[in-house]
């Protein structure tokens, strides 16, 4: 009975510590480009910096440099950033449009862009419990 009792209790003490273990995350900001039109913008650059650093987060000092990232969307016009601190954003995007010439061969027909300001706050929270979705559409 004794073993018993002492399997029990450490499979209960493994699964406390197993789900209390989980590792928090900063914030990640999903930026979505999108035309007009609704299509999606592939291939856009999307660059997010601090609007007026340095910000302060509690003891910490966020500058720049840290803040400053850029990405290029996927095949389906989303561009997912990581971010360590809280902070308020400029997100600006520009997607060089394509089509194709005389020859079919493809070139760029127009220079689109966009621009949106964004907040994003560092929570004690798990997954997708500290994602910021925003939307930009290019013009």
């Amino acid at each position: 009975m004794k073993p018993f009792v002492n399997y029990i209790t450490a499979t209960v003490l493994f699964a406390i510590l197993f789900v209390s273990c989980a590792k928090d995350r900063g914030p990640r900001l999903i930026v979505t480009v999108i035309e007009e039109d609704g299509t999606p913008a592939v291939g856009a650059t999307v660059h997010a910096w601090p609007t007026d650093g340095p910000f302060e987060c509690g003891s910490c000092v966020v500058d720049e440099e840290r803040m400053d990232k850029s990405t290029v969307t996927d095949a389906s016009g989303v561009a997912m950033i990581d971010f360590k601190y809280s902070a308020v954003l400029d997100v600006e995007v520009v997607y060089y449009k394509e089509g194709l010439d005389s020859m079919l061969q493809p070139i760029i027909t127009d220079t689109l862009s966009g621009k949106k300001v964004v907040k994003i706050e560092q929570k004690r929270q798990r997954s997708k419990k500290n994602n910021y979705n925003e939307t930009v559409i290019v013009k």
